[in-house]
């Protein structure tokens, strides 16, 4: 089959040829759309939740998408433990305002400009090239406090929107990687947006680890009250079917039903691997019916693929001291959260306390997080059976 024609796109934010089993999603959102629209009014903001690759980055892009096309503004971000929260965020809502500015005729957004130009002054943001008459918002996001003045930015944002009639949509990714204050921070503003009535047209949607909500709550009491949250997991078998098998109709291509039975249990309803699989069954295939045989080869080489590319390269990055809590990990919990204590017990260790220091380095790596107090998960599905295939 020719590989220019292949429709599937595995990779880190790559959008696939389907978003299959996240319908009900887009319809909720298409609610707050028409909410926005409609009302003028806003509703409560989601956190999304998952392992590595079952999309969240996917479907940040597509909402992203969907708000420009209403021409809303919008601020998509990625949480970097080098870079302050209030630096990225106000990167990404510059471009977005700098067109609304372009299209705002009659001026509406004027003094939403102002007080974000106060928001970047009191935070040492540096220089965001607005027109050079533009003066700060005396009184607003002056405090030098990330909470004080994100509020005020988002409330002004909030209001100057609604009256030109469209939303402010943000999008966060990684959003367990910044620190509690600033999750506290971005709470406080959005507990005030949902305070006003009727709520003020700004949307949030976080995506992270299953970490995220435990660390959401930690940083303010009132969180778990404050978001929507939403889990994203592996799909199940009718979804994964149709993520593997509606891209190839369309290029007049069609499973074997045993081929795809092999690919279907080879993927184990994992996103990423949908779209490796279903790469490298094409590529192996040699005729417009994918056979037992080209699903066969296809599977080896998508797992030679996830081996050297997702999962190598994370074995690497451990040091010997963290790969022995890699193994008895995998040992322990065949791919489930295993407590701190039974660890450490398995590794011969006197208390959970010796494992502290490769615990939180393997954390701070992406290779594990906690699910709760005291326990240890693996971030990416499938990595404890490569850990047990290594010597």
């Amino acid at each position: 089959m020719d590989p220019v024609l292949n429709p599937f796109k595995p990779g880190a934010g790559l959008r696939p040829p389907i978003l299959a089993g996240r319908d009900s999603l887009f319809a909720d959102f298409d609610v707050v759309r028409r909410k926005i629209a409609e009302l003028g009014e806003g509703d409560r903001s989601w956190i999304l939740t998952g392992l590595r690759g079952v999309g969240k980055t996917v479907l940040l892009g597509e909402l992203q998408r969907i708000a420009l096309n209403e021409g809303w503004i919008v601020a998509k971000f990625e949480v970097r433990r080098e870079h302050s929260f209030a630096e990225e965020l106000a990167t990404a809502l510059f471009s977005s305002l700098r067109t609304a500015r372009r299209q705002d005729k009659e001026g509406k957004l004027h003094n939403a400009l102002r007080v974000f130009k106060s928001f970047t002054l009191s935070m040492n943001l540096g220089v965001f090239a607005f027109e050079a008459e533009l003066e700060p918002a005396a009184g607003y996001a002056a405090s030098g406090r990330l909470s004080t003045d994100l509020t005020d930015l988002l409330v002004e944002l909030g209001e100057a929107t609604r009256s030109v009639g469209i939303g402010v949509l943000i999008l966060v990714d990684e959003l367990q990687e910044a620190e509690g204050s600033e999750m506290a921070a971005l709470s406080t503003a959005m507990h005030q947006i949902n305070q006003t009535s009727p709520v003020l047209p700004v949307f949030l949607v976080g995506a992270g680890l299953p970490s995220l909500p435990s660390q959401l709550a930690s940083a303010n009491s009132y969180a778990e009250r404050l978001y929507q949250f939403r889990t994203l997991s592996v799909l199940v078998d009718e979804d994964a079917r149709a993520a593997l098998v509606q891209p190839v109709i369309e290029r007049d291509v069609s499973w074997d039903e045993d081929a795809l039975r092999i690919a279907l249990d080879a993927a184990t309803g994992y996103p990423y691997f949908l779209q490796e699989v279903g790469k490298a069954v094409w590529n192996n295939a040699r005729g417009p019916v994918f056979t037992v045989e080209d699903a066969e080869y296809g599977t080896d080489d998508a797992r030679r693929e996830v081996n050297a590319g997702l999962y190598q390269s994370r074995w690497d990055r451990a040091t010997p001291a963290q790969k022995d809590l890699l193994r008895a990990l995998a040992q322990e919990g065949g791919g489930e959260g295993v407590a701190v204590r039974q660890l450490a017990s398995a590794m011969g260790k006197s208390s959970a306390s010796a494992l502290s220091v490769p615990r939180d380095e393997l954390i701070k790596k992406g290779l594990v997080y906690a699910p709760e107090r005291g326990v240890l998960a693996f971030t990416v599905p499938g990595f404890h059976d490569f850990i047990l295939r290594q010597d």
